[in-house]
């Protein structure tokens, strides 16, 4: 009897604390899936047909988790990774998790720290302001140069703090670890500031990659950088690699009109350097009825070439997770050995390239 009670009592001491463990942590389950049909009028001469999937938005499945520390500090934590539903294969180079793995500590007075892969501050802080923001992918910056659609870094310690009178800072360092990291060769770092007060958002970041791998031929669609014949096939490691960008919007009733400008410099080991700027404005317009339209142009330049990239979307709610939408997406590039190319499709043979989509988003 002596035995079993004590038997008793240890289990029901091992079972309080997972008990209270239940009631103070929380795990989410999410995901979103985008598939559409896309025509594409050139790639590489031809018309192209497809079944394209993470246009709109990447598709993803993911795991959030947090649980009271007490005192106002919890645990975090965030596993998400990005498949294809054309082909059900892992996206971000088949990496099991590659949109998202971190952990860390949150409180609600110091802010948060976080350790893992991570997105870098260009998308974090400016992606709501950029022209393609609405209308998917194809209607970024040229080879996302400014890595605005979404792009990650390995081995990051991520630092955000609260929000103070409406402004949030972040910084973000990305260790090298001794060359294998697959985002940077060298040390990066990133670093934002946002503010948000009532119809007004603002937002500046930058990041700044030592090993940066970039593919222009296939990416921008020129023959010429940084003073080297390049193919689609090309790539060149920079060792200094910056982008840094600055983005605002604002909402009047169902209007939001929003800004972007980013410059992204390129040097190479010989020290020879080139810039892309870009310029972008978009206006959303949101309807009492669930339809949202929007339209965005942005004009880009690196040296001696030019692309002026305009997009459109109207899209329906059927519910408050699924929608239905149509766009368009159009390029015009101008100078020598510059073609079209919208961000994830192949360069055109010619200076213009348009896509047009209907797909499908729902969220769960």
């Amino acid at each position: 009897m002596k035995r079993a009670a004590l038997g008793l009592g240890s289990l029901l001491w091992i079972a309080l604390p997972l008990h209270a463990l239940a009631q103070s942590s929380a795990v989410t389950i999410y995901g979103l899936i985008d598939e559409g049909a896309t025509y594409v009028n050139n790639v590489g001469g031809s018309r192209l047909n497809k079944l394209d999937d993470s246009v709109s938005q990447g598709n993803r499945l993911g795991f959030r988790g947090r649980e009271d520390l007490g005192d106002g500090l919890e645990a975090v934590f965030t596993l998400e990774q990005g498949f294809s539903t054309d082909t059900g294969t892992l996206r971000q180079g088949g990496i099991a998790w590659g949109r998202s793995a971190y952990v860390g500590l949150a409180h609600s007075a110091y802010g948060q720290l976080t350790l893992g892969r991570q997105y870098d501050q260009m998308t974090v802080a400016l992606i709501r302001f950029h022209p393609g923001f609405y209308g998917g992918i194809y209607g970024f910056t040229p080879g996302d140069a400014d890595r605005i659609s979404g792009a990650w870094l390995n081995n990051q310690a991520t630092y955000a703090s609260p929000v103070i009178g409406g402004f949030k800072f972040s910084a973000q360092v990305s260790a090298a670890e001794d060359g294998t990291s697959t985002t940077n060769a060298g040390r990066a770092e990133s670093a934002s500031v946002t503010y948000a007060n009532g119809p007004l958002n603002v937002g500046v970041a930058t990041t700044q990659i030592r090993g940066y791998t970039v593919r222009p031929g296939a990416s921008y669609g020129v023959s010429q950088f940084l003073g080297a014949t390049v193919g689609p096939a090309t790539a060149v490691v920079l060792p200094k690699y910056r982008t840094l960008g600055v983005g605002a919007g604002y909402a009047f009733g169902a209007t939001t009109f929003s800004g972007l400008y980013t410059r992204s410099s390129f040097e190479n080991s010989a020290g020879r350097s080139e810039a892309m700027s870009a310029l972008g404005a978009s206006v959303t317009y949101k309807f009492d009825e669930p339809l949202v339209l929007a339209a965005g142009v942005q004009r880009a330049k690196l040296e001696g070439s030019a692309w002026t990239t305009f997009n459109a979307v109207a899209d329906y709610y059927l519910s408050k997770r699924t929608d239905i939408y149509v766009s368009v997406n159009s390029q015009r590039a101008s100078g020598a050995g510059t073609v079209a190319v919208l961000v994830t499709n192949g360069p055109s043979s010619t200076d213009k390239q348009t896509a047009l989509r209907a797909g499908i988003r729902h969220r769960f």
